[in-house]
Formats: structure tokens, C-alpha cells, sequence
């Protein structure tokens, strides 16, 4: 895994913030887009099953203020489901799981913001929760509870829309805020 350093040498120059965290089976990924040249895209869904069942968690949480390390979040809006970013979240952790890594660039190579690009969602903001063998939507949010970055990153106001999987217990949730 790149360190913080590294990861800004890597992306500074494309005008992309990085924000960064690890744990040993979980990473937490923020990025924040200066480009004004995207289109916007409004596909949000209503899901069954499994994606409301993660959104109804999610937001149960940021329902209520919450430290996140040494930060306290207050309450913040709840999310929406976005077909692309379920999509997104999808490729990602059947990526993963295919190629047997946890980490937030693609086998291929590919960042998170490039993954948007490929679904074609235009985002503001968009920020990334990844997890390996949690075997419930309960447990996979008690650990990101537990690390401070991803708790952060649930509990961001800056965020409006969320898309999740679970390819055999390699867990994506995509964060974003679109243009």
C-alpha cells in the first residue's frame, strides 16, 4: 500500500486531494475534484434487499453525532441509493475478490475517480470505504465505525449519494456528491 506521501506525489499534479487510511482489512479513500468539466448525470434508484437494508444502517448512524477519532461529526442528512455508484461498488469488489487484493486502485490500475468516470457518474466529491471478511452489513459498519477515517467518511456531510457491494466478503461502499 502507498503511503499518504506517495499517494500525493501520485495525484497532486492531476489536481486531485487525497485522503487516506488503512487498517489490515480495511482501507477508508477521499478524493475531491477541481475539474468544472463534467456533465451531470441524476440516476438515483430505489433498490430492494440488500441495498436498503446497507442504506437504512448507514443512515442510522448518521442520523445521531459520532466521534470519529478525535473529530465529532453532528448528525448529518441521510444518503440515497445511485444506480452508478451501486455499480461502481459492484465492479470494484468483484474486482477484489477476483483477483484476491484489498485496495482502492483496480487490478487494472484504474483509481476510484477514474472508476466514476467509467460508470459516467460526474461527482463534486467522492470518497471510498473497502473491507475483507466481515460477514454481515453489521459487522462490515462496526469496523468502519471503529477506524476513524471511515467512520469520517460515513459521517461526511459532503456526501449525498452512496452505493454499495459484497462480492464474497470483499465490501465497497462509494461515497459521492454529484455536480
Amino acid at each position: 500500500m502507498l503511503s499518504i506521501a506517495q499517494l500525493l506525489k501520485l495525484y497532486m499534479p492531476i489536481s486531485i486531494l487525497i485522503f487516506s487510511v488503512s487498517c489490515s482489512s480495511q482501507t477508508a479513500f477521499v478524493t475531491q475534484k477541481n475539474s468544472k468539466t463534467s456533465i451531470s448525470t441524476n440516476k438515483s434508484v430505489k433498490s430492494t434487499g440488500f441495498h436498503n437494508q446497507f442504506l437504512n444502517q448507514v443512515n442510522i448512524v448518521r442520523a445521531k453525532s459520532r466521534q470519529c477519532g478525535k473529530k465529532l461529526f453532528p448528525a448529518v442528512p441521510p444518503l440515497s441509493l445511485h444506480s452508478d455508484l451501486i455499480q461502481a461498488a459492484y465492479k470494484h469488489s468483484q474486482d477484489m475478490f477476483k483477483h484476491q487484493f484489498l485496495g482502492h486502485t483496480s487490478s487494472n490500475g484504474d483509481t476510484l475517480a477514474e472508476r466514476m468516470g467509467k460508470v459516467k457518474y460526474s461527482w463534486q466529491v467522492v470518497g471510498e470505504n473497502i473491507a475483507h471478511n466481515q460477514n454481515s452489513i453489521r459487522q462490515v459498519i462496526a469496523a468502519w465505525l471503529s477506524s476513524p477515517g471511515h467512520c469520517s467518511n460515513m459521517m461526511s456531510a459532503d456526501y449525498t449519494q452512496t452505493g454499495v457491494a459484497n462480492v464474497n466478503k470483499y465490501w465497497t461502499q462509494v461515497y459521492a456528491a454529484p455536480k
